[in-house]
């Protein structure tokens, strides 16, 4: 029988990609903006494009903040994807510098101010926003990243998984018991980010 997933609308976007991955991997897909519904949800998955702000703001400090919390507090799996992992951590830089849902421990911080002009690193010239295939260690795999925030984890047993991009290495995949973020985009990433959907559905590690 397919898990039920529900798949929190936050006014964020980027829904029908994430909606469609996880049908493939086998996935009920349920939308829902209702936070009464997404407390109740047995495994919630939160995607996100956008940046730290008023949207999310509300998010945090509203029913929506409150139901989220209530799902990982209870121990049902969550995946937040993208701004959804960023959101899972304390603050960010981002916007004069904003909350988070305070689940793990860590700030999310822009890319060196010296890279949006080029960093050259042997002949690679690095930008931001970070936008492309990257590898993530220890899988090899790669994964499609767009983003200029990455997060700095203060519980180093919380990284799943790393990339680095130009001097920078941040984590890719975060992990602790029930709760899962990747800053990559799986509905993006194609074998390997339908794996990685796979896996948590199923209730593993990538």
């Amino acid at each position: 029988m397919p898990r039920e997933v529900i798949l929190v609308d936050a006014n964020l976007g980027n829904l029908d990609s994430v909606e469609h991955a996880l049908i493939q991997v086998g996935a009920s897909v349920h939308i829902s903006s209702d936070p009464d519904r997404v407390a109740t949800a047995r495994t919630v998955v939160f995607p996100g494009q956008g940046s730290f702000g008023p949207s999310t703001n509300a998010i945090i400090q509203g029913a929506m903040g409150d139901a989220l919390r209530m799902v990982i507090e209870r121990g049902d799996p969550f995946l937040g994807i993208c701004l959804g992992m960023q959101l899972l951590f304390d603050s960010s830089e981002e916007g004069g510098g904003q909350p988070g849902l305070g689940v793990l421990p860590g700030q999310v911080k822009r890319f060196p101010a010296d890279m949006p002009a080029g960093e050259m690193v042997g002949a690679r010239m690095y930008k931001v926003p970070h936008v492309g295939w990257n590898d993530c260690q220890p899988t090899n795999e790669h994964f499609f990243f767009t983003h200029s925030y990455y997060v700095e984890a203060a519980a180093p047993e919380d990284v799943m998984w790393t990339c680095r991009y130009g001097r920078i290495e941040f984590p890719a995949a975060v992990n602790r018991g029930n709760v899962f973020g990747a800053q990559f985009h799986p509905q993006k990433s194609q074998w390997s980010g339908l794996r990685f959907l796979r896996s948590f559905i199923l209730g593993g590690r990538g």
